[in-house]
């Protein structure tokens, strides 16, 4: 009897679950229709996030839910994009609080300007850019380090015997974090000399491949419990936290050295030294924050640059007829011998289209931080309920806006005007890839000295092309982090 009554009753309670589920997704910006209780799920892939997202956002209006099974909030659309982070942004600065996220590839919960939320991140944020403000970013300071970086890396890539046969990977890592370790730790590795950095490398490296190949991550993510389980833990959270401990050890020694090097009464030389003398005077200034916000910027310092200088040597490889134009333009603007400087961008059009071009066609990563919800907010009269998370898809937007004409073509001439001077503003401001609004990259400032003078001072100095017979192949590794695969190249001293 019993039996007889579950099966009538049943139909009845299922149906009330659809009818439930369908209330909730209806919360939500439209997107692809979900399917009950697993939503979109089955059509998303890690792997080929920046190509899924491409294909279905190009049939959505601007902003859409996909269900994973969560909801998250896809925003395709440059004026929705500023409407939500810009004009509603305070609405828009939480942070994912998923254990994945917070205990394994966070230095620690709610810590450091990254991954932090509320009153933390705002003090995190405001104190490290007023420290990085007072070392100098910005201002000549930075720019004479990236330029000493340079120098070194130059004199290097001279010392190289087989220049038929260049594995550059790891002179322009070197170059890019030395910059970052200088500024936060107050020393520089010496390029035969970098066994620390290497291993950092090789963690982050490895970790990131496991979180591409875990088919599971994201529903860990949603559901917690999966990081608890036999096995199905280990490749979810464990072995993530194990490279990520290995990465967090190199921020932790780095940080003890710093604090061992400082003289007491003199002025503080790196970040380090500098936020550890606030720590008791400001609130939320902790040692845990200190490691968090060393980690933070140590990773997003180094190893975004490092990739795009690595994509830029790819494709003017590839793109001869770019790369003299650009060399050209170098040698007449500053000779042979000088460093390009920020200040000689006025006279070097071609070089900051080369730049704004190597933003656009070589972006990285195909998924941005996530931002969650902080209140109900209502963007183009569409509901968005506190709590969600909600993803500005700045590759897309720079991939497919209509302001960027044949977009797969690399083509740096699009960015100059008619006078051959003037950079055009419509395509400017849609090149964004320190997004925008009040969590936008705190590093850019930097970012954007390191990649023009690396840009430039690398092709003033050599002639980069494929190897003979071999080809440049410039489809990226598969994953949220779009890496060129491996090339050796031929380096001709110019």
């Amino acid at each position: 009897m019993s039996g007889l009554l579950l099966l009538g009753v049943a139909p009845f309670v299922l149906a009330y679950a659809l009818y439930r589920y369908h209330q909730f997704t209806g919360r939500y910006p439209k997107g692809p229709r979900p399917m009950p209780f697993i939503g979109n799920i089955l059509e998303f892939d890690s792997k080929e996030i920046h190509k899924i997202l491409d294909r279905v956002g190009k049939k959505q209006q601007g902003i859409y839910t996909l269900f994973l099974p969560m909801p998250f909030v896809q925003i395709t659309d440059f004026a929705i994009l500023k409407e939500a982070f810009v004009d509603n942004g305070d609405g828009f600065t939480g942070r994912m609080t998923s254990k994945i996220l917070q205990e394994a590839i966070s230095f620690a919960p709610n810590s450091g300007v990254i991954f932090s939320t509320g009153d933390n991140w705002k003090e995190q944020r405001r104190a490290a850019i007023s420290i990085l403000r007072d070392l100098g970013m910005g201002k000549n300071v930075m720019e004479e380090l990236v330029i000493t970086s340079m120098d070194e890396y130059v004199q290097y890539l001279r010392m190289i015997e087989d220049k038929a046969n260049v594995d550059m990977r790891w002179p322009i890592q070197v170059m890019v974090s030395n910059i970052i370790n200088e500024i936060l730790f107050g020393y520089r590795y010496a390029y035969d000399d970098c066994k620390p950095l290497i291993e950092y490398v090789d963690a982050f490296n490895d970790m990131q491949k496991h979180m591409d190949n875990s088919t599971i991550m994201t529903l860990a993510i949603t559901f917690p419990f999966l990081t608890k389980l036999p096995i199905i833990g280990w490749y979810t959270f464990g072995r993530i936290q194990r490279e990520a401990r290995k990465i967090n050890q190199y921020i932790i020694d780095n940080v003890h050295r710093s604090l061992r090097d400082q003289v007491e009464g003199e002025e503080a030389t790196c970040f380090v030294q500098a936020y550890h003398r606030k720590i008791g005077q400001v609130p939320y200034l902790d040692e845990t924050n200190l490691f968090a916000n060393c980690a933070d910027f140590f990773l997003a310092g180094q190893e975004t640059v490092t990739a795009i200088l690595r994509w830029a040597l790819l494709i003017f490889a590839k793109h001869q007829d770019a790369q003299e134009k650009l060399r050209q333009e170098v040698r007449a603007a500053v000779g042979a011998d000088n460093v390009p400087t920020m200040a000689d961008q006025a006279k070097m059009p071609y070089s900051r289209a080369c730049v704004l071009e190597l933003y656009r066609f070589a972006n990285v990563l195909a998924l941005n931080m996530i931002h969650v919800t902080t209140r109900d907010v209502e963007i183009r009269g569409l509901p968005i309920p506190e709590g969600t998370w909600v993803h500005g898809d700045i590759h897309y937007i720079m991939m497919n806006d209509p302001v960027f004409e044949k977009p797969d073509e690399f083509r740096p001439e699009r960015y100059i005007a008619l006078d051959g001077v003037t950079m055009r503003k419509e395509l400017v401001d849609k090149t964004i890839p320190f997004s925008v609004g009040k969590r936008s990259c705190a590093g850019e400032g930097l970012a954007r000295v390191e990649l023009f003078i690396g840009l430039t001072a690398t092709f003033q100095n050599y002639k980069f092309s494929p190897r003979f017979g071999e080809e440049i192949d410039l489809e990226p590794i598969p994953g949220p982090v779009l890496l060129p695969k491996p090339h050796n190249l031929c380096m001709e001293p110019i």
